[in-house]
């Protein structure tokens, strides 16, 4: 799969698309996935995983510089994970082919959390990686609280891959 981009929101699914800069898309959690994703957050109705294409890549810029490093750096990860070859090569290829489709970069998801938390309140974010394409489980005792001002001022920064992200206004 690639880098996921979890958001649990007290807006409804359509109230979160209608938020979304072009080329990103939110695609909602199974009743079962999101019932513990909802859990963190009181008052979350949606649990949605944002991509843009088949990925979160195109939302992390610039955490990665060019197409090479992009490419080495996933390599690495599926590497560590001990992903067989061919399921990296068809990772890649769906890496490449939502590269093409959007790099919004670490300033427009920061603007999509600011733009949520004016619209919606708190809300809850975690990045992971995964060669599948399930949702990330919730990580267990990960969590870190951020408050709008903390984003706003490090928009590159804010996310830490693995745990919950409270943003809270």
């Amino acid at each position: 799969m690639c880098y996921q981009l979890v958001l649990v929101s007290t807006l409804t699914l359509s109230e979160v698309r209608s938020m979304l800069p072009p080329g990103i898309h939110a695609d909602a959690m199974g009743p079962s996935t999101q019932a513990p994703w909802r859990a963190v957050l009181p008052g979350a109705q949606t649990a949605v995983v944002l991509r843009a294409g088949h990925c979160a890549c195109g939302l992390l810029q610039p955490r990665f510089r060019t197409s090479h490093t992009d490419e080495a750096h996933l390599r690495t990860r599926y590497r560590l994970l001990r992903v067989p070859r061919a399921q990296v090569m068809l990772a890649l290829e769906r890496h490449r082919r939502s590269a093409a489709a959007v790099r919004a970069g670490p300033d427009a998801l920061a603007q999509l959390v600011i733009e949520h938390a004016r619209n919606a309140g708190d809300s809850a974010w975690l990045l992971g990686f995964s060669p599948h394409d399930e949702p990330p489980a919730v990580p267990a005792a990960r969590v870190t609280a951020r408050r709008v001002a903390d984003v706003a001022a490090d928009p590159d920064g804010w996310l830490v891959e693995d745990h919950v992200t409270l943003v809270r206004r």
